[in-house]
């Protein structure tokens, strides 16, 4: 082959590579332009609102044991003394003294679990809308199953579970794992004692074991906590109050303040149309460095089930999942 021919294939070559670069380029170009980076954001936080920042020690009320009951709360009618009920009443606090399922003869707030249910959501990402989310919510005697599975192209979907029963505090997950994608999962262990206390253990954290509370939540099971104690009674958390959880992530145990907005009407939750809902707002330490803010709207047509949540990471992400519709759930196929 003379020079001339090496040169016209040479220049073949890397025409070719060119075009396969430029293809390649493109292509991700268009998945950053319609569905964002999974795990990057060029964006900073944007700064907490003033009534969000904890600037003094807050006065945590103490942790109240609960009441279980297991029928739905019925319109209020008159009751006279001969009258007999399943479910114990609670007074004007949200507390009632009677029998309370497994966990016997118990004084404590009024808590009922919301009922089983499969939950769609239009997912975000900054604002970008992924595919629908699927959230299984799934209740058989004490026990609980939650299971979140938010799709995402290209990386894989985002996957969140927490496995537990109900004790004398409420909601107990024992397990709560989460997987981001083809990236192995994260697990933290809640090692419970009779009493609610015990050890946590985390996957990626094997040397870090602190003192489990009563009460611990996992970041999902919380908001199934509030649910039932708002199922349990409505005249809690009022507008301006505080309400302290301890709760798990994947590494941490930490106490997170939640200031409520109290109920109100609103539009909040668009496919509800104006509804009865609930706002909380997770509280951020002045002296502590930003890590997260997360918001949650609890729908009283969806039993006080979450029918919006927002969290908005240190980096600038921002998730939310919106409520979309509700089917009911395959039990056989979620306890396994």
């Amino acid at each position: 082959m003379d020079a001339s021919g090496k040169f016209i294939q040479f220049i073949r070559r890397r025409s070719l590579w060119i075009l396969v670069a430029a293809i390649v380029i493109s292509v991700f170009g268009h998945l950053i332009v319609f569905f964002g980076l999974p795990f990057f954001s060029l964006g900073s936080a944007p700064p907490i609102p003033e009534d969000l920042i904890i600037k003094t020690e807050l006065r945590v009320e103490p942790l109240k044991k609960i009441l279980l009951t297991s029928a739905p709360k019925k319109k209020a009618q008159p009751k006279t003394s001969s009258s007999i009920s399943a479910d114990p009443l609670p007074d004007s606090n949200g507390e009632g003294v009677g029998k309370s399922g497994a966990l016997g003869n118990q004084s404590g707030q009024a808590f009922r679990l919301p009922e089983s249910g499969t939950f769609y959501f239009d997912a975000y990402l900054d604002g970008q809308i992924l595919q629908t989310a699927q959230l299984d919510w799934i209740t058989e005697g004490n026990n609980y199953r939650l299971y979140i599975n938010i799709p995402y192209a290209v990386v894989g979907p985002f996957v969140f579970e927490s496995r537990g029963s109900v004790d004398a505090y409420g909601i107990a997950p024992s397990i709560y794992w989460t997987q981001r994608g083809t990236k192995p999962p994260r697990f933290s262990r809640f090692d419970r004692d009779q009493n609610g206390a015990g050890k946590m253990y985390f996957s990626e954290k094997p040397e870090f074991t602190p003192d489990l509370l009563p009460g611990t939540q996992d970041r999902f099971s919380l908001m199934f906590q509030l649910a039932s104690l708002l199922n349990g009674s409505d005249q809690i958390d009022e507008a301006g109050s505080i309400r302290g959880i301890p709760v798990v992530d994947y590494d941490t145990l930490e106490m997170w303040q939640f200031k409520s907005y109290g109920e109100k009407d609103s539009e909040d939750i668009p496919s509800l149309g104006k509804s009865v809902n609930r706002h909380y707002a997770l509280m951020q330490r002045e002296s502590s460095p930003y890590k997260r803010q997360v918001d949650i709207w609890l729908a009283k047509d969806l039993d006080w089930l979450p029918g919006r949540m927002r969290s908005l990471e240190s980096n600038g992400r921002v998730l939310e999942l919106v409520f979309k519709q509700r089917a009911p759930v395959d039990k056989a196929k979620l306890f396994n």
